[in-house]
């Protein structure tokens, strides 16, 4: 026999090969991703671009709801400061940090790299949609906050949904299987929804500013978690 490699056999009537296969339907998911993920952006944005009025009355009936109940309770309204300062950008810096660092140590280079490519991008498509859609934050009397920025979408309800999901990816094999798994799932996304909540509480953002921050996120974070899962397939191309 001689030293040659040997080309890769195809099935007969020149059909793809099993790997081919397998990128394309990831390819596919990825695509499926963006179109399912985007609906209820842009659905958002053309609503608040439009004025839609049952958007207009959620939104600042939420607001101004919240915002007098905050004001009558003092305890409530030191719960959601110390939410939102907490899940703010510098609090997911230190969990990125920290999870890179130990993905590292565990020699899982692509998975690092992952990790800080979602959670930097997420924060580059925020600030960039924001530029675009240029939307004022709640005006109301008696501000607890003053939040520098646009408001569409929220920054805190993006980056929760994008981290919370980045530490599920990384995370889910460690976590076995049944309750464990149930449960972490059930945390992150209470953990979410209290975050986006505080950000309304505080009257920082609107209530679809928060429902905008999720879709993207949570869009940004599938798609390249795909794009990932391509580049690890290579190894499967070469039989390493």
């Amino acid at each position: 026999m001689s030293g040659a490699a040997k080309p890769r056999e195809t099935s007969r009537g020149g059909a793809r090969d099993p790997v081919d296969r397998q990128l394309a339907l990831r390819v596919a998911t990825a695509g499926l991703s963006v179109a399912v993920g985007s609906l209820p952006v842009l659905l958002l944005l053309l609503w608040v671009e439009t004025k839609w009025t049952p958007l207009l009355e959620l939104d600042d009936g939420a607001r101004d709801g919240l915002h007098r109940f905050a004001l009558g309770h003092q305890a409530f309204t030191s719960v959601m400061e110390f939410v939102s300062a907490v899940a703010g950008g510098l609090g997911w810096q230190v969990v990125s940090v920290v999870l890179v660092a130990w993905l590292l140590w565990r020699r899982r280079v692509r998975v690092a790299v992952f990790v800080l490519v979602a959670n930097a991008g997420s924060s580059l498509l925020n600030t960039a949609i924001k530029d675009v859609v240029h939307r004022h934050r709640p005006v109301v009397s008696h501000p607890f906050i003053h939040p520098p920025g646009q408001s569409f979408p929220s920054g805190h309800a993006q980056a929760a949904a994008t981290g919370f999901t980045v530490l599920l990816f990384v995370l889910w094999p460690y976590l076995g299987t049944g309750w464990r798994r149930r449960l972490a799932v059930g945390v992150a996304v209470l953990l979410t929804l209290l975050i986006g909540f505080s950000r309304v509480a505080l009257a920082a953002h609107f209530v679809s500013d928060v429902v905008a921050g999720y879709a993207v996120g949570l869009t940004w974070t599938l798609v390249l978690a795909a794009a990932f899962h391509v580049w690890r397939k290579p190894g499967a191309r070469s039989h390493r």
